[in-house]
């Protein structure tokens, strides 16, 4: 008996557990726009309390490479439960200005790399 309530406590946690992942378009999509790059801006609620302000020029600045032409953009909400955690995401996909090239970003193969 006096494993039975731990173990129903354990299993009722355990049946309860799992996440929660919205996505809500904010622009309409521009079918003539390709999707080359994407980039997000997001903020974190602990408990809940958050702070930031999530902009789509935020989110366009930090795609690599930056976009110029925005094709959608769209709202990313996630909470995993029970953990006391969420996002909140804006998410900007679109094309970078013409000429503009992807950042290859840090390869350890290359020559003096530490």
């Amino acid at each position: 008996m006096r494993t039975l309530f731990p173990l129903t406590i354990g299993l009722t946690a355990l049946l309860l557990t799992g996440c929660v992942n919205i996505t809500q378009h904010i622009t309409p999509e521009n079918p003539t726009v390709k999707p080359i790059s994407d980039g997000s801006d997001c903020s974190y609620i602990i408990f809940g309390f958050g702070y930031g302000t999530n902009t789509i020029e935020a989110a366009m600045a930090n795609a690599n490479p930056p976009i110029k032409t925005l094709r959608v953009a769209r709202v990313n909400i996630w909470y995993f439960f029970p953990l006391p955690v969420e996002g909140l995401c804006i998410e900007a996909v679109g094309e970078p200005a013409p000429g503009v090239k992807r950042d290859p970003g840090y390869d350890p193969t290359e020559k003096g790399a530490q």
